[in-house]
């Protein structure tokens, strides 16, 4: 097949070109506790074949350094246990990159299926093989901004194309965990918050001025919509609990990579004090109050009605290029 054009892709760049054949290129599902893992990786080995997995391997970077010693291809590409594949013809293509551009990891937006946003969270990445075995990230990273996440550490390209849809809301924690992260990791930029960031200002002007209003109307989603699907009210709590944690009260944000610590906080602080549905609901709109009055957000309580319209005609910013 011929190689795919950049407006395809995203990839654009000029001078001399590379190519990533993604047909002869080696394809890792990466699992861990995710409930909906086996369902995701039967749907992707009936549909690819040669996909390998690497499960169970404790800590963001250690896995994908295993993944990194799997791989037999320059390049690798990463499927995250809760992303069930829409494009499976995404696998034949070749795709045609600057050279300069061959060390960048390429991420895929994914939608995700309880709030209809379309961004790099969770998607389907390509990496250089190489990078992935001398990551230095997450549990072992120096810096706060490596130990959050990958793209604020590595070379990220945002590529415009829709490959998977993310669930993660298949269980109340799981559902909880992904929101919780995402209100963390929305009020930040390169690692850093927007309050340590923009001082001398509101919070409300600090957020929007740090991390731009596409951000910000991600964080709005995650902490509106989703009270149509099982489970998602739980991931709306978790997004308005982490952002308010991060943005008011000083919250340790790389403890949203650290899945045992996150597994506790379920256990003994959040489940205990929150199992309740009318408590829970007491606790949400309170936070909803506190965010809206403290950064301006707009949050909005919606029911399952209107949160299910709202996701059905929602479309979402695009983006695409070079994050670092």
């Amino acid at each position: 097949m011929a190689a795919e054009r950049h407006d395809q892709t995203g990839a654009a760049g000029c001078g001399r070109r590379a190519m990533i054949d993604l047909s002869r290129t080696d394809v890792v599902f990466l699992s861990y506790d995710e409930p909906n893992a086996d369902e995701n990786f039967a749907w992707l080995k009936e549909n690819l074949p040669r996909a390998k997995r690497v499960h169970g391997v404790a800590g963001f970077d250690a896995a994908h350094r295993r993944v990194g010693e799997v791989a037999e291809t320059p390049h690798v590409v990463t499927i995250d246990a809760d992303n069930s594949i829409l494009d499976f013809a995404f696998f034949k293509h070749r795709m045609d990159v600057a050279a300069s551009d061959r060390h960048c990891i390429f991420s895929f937006r994914a939608r995700n299926a309880h709030n209809a946003l379309e961004y790099g969270n969770g998607g389907v990445k390509i990496w250089p093989t190489s990078s992935l075995l001398t990551l230095r990230t997450h549990e072992n990273s120096a810096t706060t901004a490596a130990a959050v996440d990958f793209c604020w550490a590595l070379p990220y390209y945002q590529a415009d194309r829709l490959v998977s849809e993310v669930r993660v809301t298949a269980t109340p924690q799981q559902a909880f965990r992904a929101g919780f992260r995402e209100g963390v990791k929305l009020n930040m930029l390169d690692g850093v918050t927007a309050y340590e960031a923009q001082t001398g200002v509101s919070r409300a002007e600090a957020l929007v001025s740090h991390v731009g209003s596409g951000n910000v109307e991600r964080l709005r989603v995650w902490c509106s919509v989703g009270a149509h699907v099982e489970n998602g009210e739980w991931a709306i709590f978790g997004a308005r609990l982490g952002c308010v944690l991060t943005a008011l009260e000083d919250f340790e944000t790389d403890r949203v990579a650290d899945y045992p610590w996150l597994e506790r906080f379920w256990d003994e602080e959040v489940l205990p004090a929150y199992a309740n549905p009318d408590t829970r609901e007491r606790r949400s709109t309170e936070l909803v109050e506190i965010l809206n009055a403290k950064l301006d957000l707009g949050i909005a309580d919606l029911d399952a009605a209107a949160s299910r319209f709202l996701g059905s005609i929602y479309r979402p910013q695009r983006r695409y290029g070079l994050m670092q």
